[in-house]
């Protein structure tokens, strides 16, 4: 039987040389330097992710009642004692990187040391970041269309209460030409009355509505407009730690330029969020320390009975611009006027003293219609800024009666309304003094929530700027060209900043 062929099994004994020895240990040690350069590269760069990363999870602890109330997003920088601390903010960034699962990780990468170099309050840069947020919060609300239709009626608004102050020169002329025309009659009479001339035309002449006005314009005029003063609300504040009246804290990061239409977005974010005594808006808070809230960014006194009275006579002024322009379209009213002062003035035979008072006849008619006016915007209805002829409603001949007429409440009418009017008058006051009013009442509205007595907006977080300096162990070769290995450790300091609205 034929045998099966078997291979016959060698030993052989392996050697390799020592050059072979050193080609291969060069080899290796090439590619595990490599490999370590690799990951330091790749070190460096998640250095500057993981900051990023622990800044935006920090951020995640924004003010929740802030949020929930007004859209704002700022980070809380108070700690229980009410007093600013940027501890708890480096603290919590510490913490969450030690949350972090490294295991067998190929980079290993530890959070050293972290400091906040740089950081943005809401109320920095005359409150540019709170500012900023409330535009954001606005345009959310408002598309850019119905702005620019706003903007429109703003600026006709605008130009009727910056030409307040011109109206008021003309009735101080006009006062003047009435006591100098009294005085001339006095000295001719002997007496210190004076008795109006005939009117030219034969008629009898309504009494001349100056007199009475002047007094009307120093009286309490919340008593002329309001139906049922008692119903005003009685809520008041002290003002000696609003933000005007104390020391506050202040960042150390540059504020940013705001946009062209940034007061008419601000101004829609106030009527959105903020009370008036026409009611509530859309949004806000559902405590309200004062109740006309709009009222005070206009006024800034203590009591809503003080900004209401400051807001009415403001509107009082500014429908007397509104109502005069009106009346300047209607010669037939112009010429009673003319008549009237002609029989109080007439007698001087001095034209401009005669037309000076014909203008005060005409703006004392026009506060009569605006007293009209103000009651139909507190009842909810609506007037227009410059009304057609046919739109008058008052009566000169009524006199001093003109108050008793029934006041009327046109909800269904054209025009604006209060709220739209006091949108006018906020446009008026300026930026810083409006957003500081504003964050008055933010502040003074979440301390009445429980737990947040101690609510401060110079204390709320906007943006940060951070250094932190991140270290891992070698893990390959320690001798890898250009590195940063010290004592078997590397160390990467990186640098970031970050904000809850790029628009700051």
């Amino acid at each position: 039987m034929q045998r099966r062929f078997e291979p016959r099994k060698q030993e052989q004994e392996g050697s390799i040389t020592l050059f072979l020895a050193l080609v291969l240990t060069l080899v290796l040690s090439l590619c595990f330097s490599l490999l370590e350069a690799g990951r330091v590269q790749g070190l460096v760069a998640i250095a500057q992710r993981s900051l990023q990363l622990n800044l935006a999870s920090a951020f995640g602890r924004y003010h929740v009642q802030l949020w929930q109330d007004y859209h704002l997003l700022f980070l809380d920088g108070s700690k229980k004692e009410g007093e600013f601390s940027l501890a708890g903010l480096e603290g919590t960034m510490a913490e969450e990187d030690g949350k972090k699962q490294r295991g067998a990780s190929f980079y290993q990468l530890s959070l050293k040391n972290v400091e906040i170099t740089g950081y943005s309050l809401s109320t920095d840069g005359q409150c540019l970041p709170f500012r900023a947020q409330a535009c954001r919060a606005a345009r959310e609300q408002l598309a850019a269309e119905a702005a620019d239709s706003l903007k429109g009626q703003m600026d006709q608004g605008k130009e009727l209460a910056e030409g307040r102050k011109e109206l008021d020169k003309k009735w101080e002329t006009a006062g003047q030409a009435e006591d100098k025309a009294k005085d001339w009659n006095a000295e001719e009479d002997g007496e210190g009355s004076m008795e109006p001339d005939p009117a030219p035309s034969g008629q009898d002449l309504p009494e001349n509505p100056m007199e009475f006005v002047k007094k009307w314009k120093t009286s309490p005029v919340l008593a002329m407009v309001v139906e049922n003063p008692s119903g005003i609300s009685g809520k008041a504040i002290s003002l000696e730690d609003t933000l005007g009246n104390r020391n506050i804290e202040t960042g150390n990061l540059a504020a940013p330029e705001q946009g062209n239409l940034e007061k008419l977005w601000f101004l829609r974010y106030l009527d959105y969020y903020f009370s008036c005594q026409n009611g509530a808006g859309k949004g806000g808070s559902k405590n309200h320390a004062l109740e006309y809230e709009l009222e005070y960014c206009i006024g800034g006194k203590a009591t809503d009975k003080e900004n209401l009275e400051r807001t009415v006579k403001e509107l009082l002024l500014l429908r007397e611009a509104g109502n005069f322009a009106t009346i300047m379209q209607d010669s037939k009213k112009q010429a009673l006027a003319l008549d009237m002062a002609a029989a109080v003035a007439g007698f001087t035979g001095i034209a401009p003293l005669v037309q000076a008072v014909q203008v005060g006849i005409l703006l004392a008619w026009s506060y009569i219609e605006s007293i009209l006016d103000v009651r139909c915007l507190l009842a909810g209805g609506k007037v227009p800024l410059v009304k057609q002829v046919s739109e008058w409603k008052s009566d000169v001949s009524s006199g001093q009666k003109a108050l008793e007429q029934k006041r009327e409440n046109q909800e269904n009418g054209t025009g604006l309304d209060y709220r739209e009017y006091l949108q006018i008058l906020l446009l008026t006051v300026k930026e810083d003094t409006l957003a500081s009013r504003a964050i008055d009442i933010i502040e003074r509205n979440i301390r009445l929530v429980p737990g947040e007595g101690q609510f401060a907006m110079d204390h709320m977080i906007g943006g940060v700027e951070a250094e932190a300096v991140y270290g891992a162990h070698t893990l390959f070769l320690g001798f890898v060209t250009g590195s940063k290995a010290k004592h078997g450790m590397y160390y990467f300091s990186s640098s970031q900043q970050l904000f809850y609205s790029r628009e700051q």
